[in-house]
Parts: C-alpha cells; structure tokens; sequence
C-alpha cells in the first residue's frame, strides 16, 4: 500500500508474479516487483501473490481462480481503479500473466508477460486484454518462439496486422490496427537469456500508463 495511502483517491493495481521456485517476497523485496515499485513509488497498490508448489501450474484453472477472489478482495477493500488492474511476471509468473490475459479480461485492463509462454494455460474468452511480450532471442529455459506463440494468440484475438511500429527507446514494436484499447506490443532483445531486460520496468510503467 502507498505510505500515503489516501482513500479518495483511486490507485492502480499492479499484480507481480513470481518465477518458478520463487517467492511472493522475491518479487516484493529485492525485484522491487520487477523495478516497477520504484517507478510508481506511492502512486500504485502492488500486490505479490504466493503460486502453490512454487510456481503458477494453474491446473484446474485454480490460480485463475484464486486471482479473481484476491483481486475482489483488494477491491472491496482499498480504493482502486478498476478499469487500471495490471499483471506483469518472469518465466512462470509470465506465463501466468499470459493464462490471466487469456481469462480475465473482464477484471485485468493489461499485461506484461517477461519470458513468458502459454505453458499455465490460455482458455477461451470473450473477453481482450492488451498486452506487451519481453522476451530474449537466446533464452535457453523458455523458447523465444513459446513466447512468439504466446503473442500470436493476442495477436488473433485483438485482430491486429502484421504491421509493425516502433515504440519506446528499447527497440520494442506495436503491432497495428488492433481493436480500440486493446494495443500488442512485442520487446524482442538479442541476448539476455532467461531474465528480464533493465529496460523492463521503463517499458512497462509507460505501457500501463496509456490506459486511463
């Protein structure tokens, strides 16, 4: 919560998942959810969820379940901007971000999966999110084409070209003529490996802050 937390005022809320075998206090302690905290400093609610067994297996859709049930608590029981509810993770906490794109449109405005993929899952919906993909060509853990594949998917779903633009200093593309409010980024880096770019959390804030 925002150390000068006001309750007139509505926040964004900005969901960081965590990588398999990593923790809830990983991603608020020292990732500082991913740099994003530092960005925002008291003008967001984060929230840093704990997957069972260390990661985000999503079977039986129970983290997308357990996602809707936190994210309404934290609504009932903070001032938040429902229209500004984000999710962003590395590795298996992107591929959850990318199961919460597929699923929770009605509830999750955008995401950012790092390095992520659709291995927890993408069922079909009505609902669309948009999206902005980071990923790094020599990723040897998740293969930049699981995240390619990924992109695709929202690609479909928010009937976007194949025309591309560049956004942003990082070498990041927006892909045009996507439904209204509903824009694909991709951050495609040639190296990095399995990590998450510096750039990531600059990248991110100026995504989520074109939804107002």
């Amino acid at each position: 919560m925002p150390a000068s937390y006001d309750r007139n005022k509505i926040y964004p809320v900005i969901i960081g998942l965590h990588w398999r075998d990593g923790s809830a206090a990983d991603v608020y302690g020292w990732s500082g959810f991913f740099g994003l905290k530092n960005l925002y400093g008291d003008n967001a609610i984060f929230i840093a969820p704990e997957g069972l067994d260390k990661g985000w297996a999503n079977t039986g859709d129970r983290d997308i379940r357990f996602m809707r049930a936190m994210i309404s608590e934290v609504q009932q029981g903070a001032c938040t901007d429902p229209q500004r509810v984000f999710a962003t993770g590395f590795s298996f906490g992107g591929m959850m971000s990318n199961a919460i794109g597929c699923q929770m449109g009605d509830v999750v405005r955008a995401i950012v999966p790092m390095a992520g993929s659709l291995w927890s899952g993408c069922a079909n919906s009505s609902y669309k999110v948009a999206a902005m993909f980071i990923h790094a060509k020599d990723d040897n853990t998740v293969p930049y084409s699981a995240g390619m594949e990924a992109r695709d998917v929202f690609l479909k779903r928010n009937s976007c070209s194949a025309i591309t633009v560049p956004v942003g200093s990082n070498g990041c593309v927006e892909y045009q003529g996507c439904d209204s409010g509903k824009p694909v980024l991709w951050c495609g880096t040639e190296t990095g490996g399995h990590w998450y770019p510096n750039f990531s959390a600059q990248e991110s804030k100026a995504f989520f802050d074109r939804f107002k």
